[in-house]
């Protein structure tokens, strides 16, 4: 997990050392899922703003999400 300098306005990016193989993750590791997609409107128009990132997520929000994928 990588922060970035304004952390926490914007979202770390995750990424997977090693090879994994899910329908969320690159195949150079790096994981996309709405939560750590920049807020505001998806620009696609496929995910609400209020799915994406907010300041008040942590770092066990993050980790949370990994395992619990309902």
């Amino acid at each position: 997990m990588s922060f970035p300098s304004n952390y926490p306005n914007s979202p770390p990016s995750v990424k997977f050392t090693s090879e994994i193989w899910h329908p969320n993750v690159y195949l150079d590791g790096r994981v996309c899922i709405s939560i750590l997609h920049p807020p505001g409107d998806d620009p696609n128009g496929y995910e609400l703003a209020c799915e994406h990132w907010t300041y008040v997520h942590t770092v066990f929000v993050i980790l949370f999400y990994f395992i619990n994928d309902d």
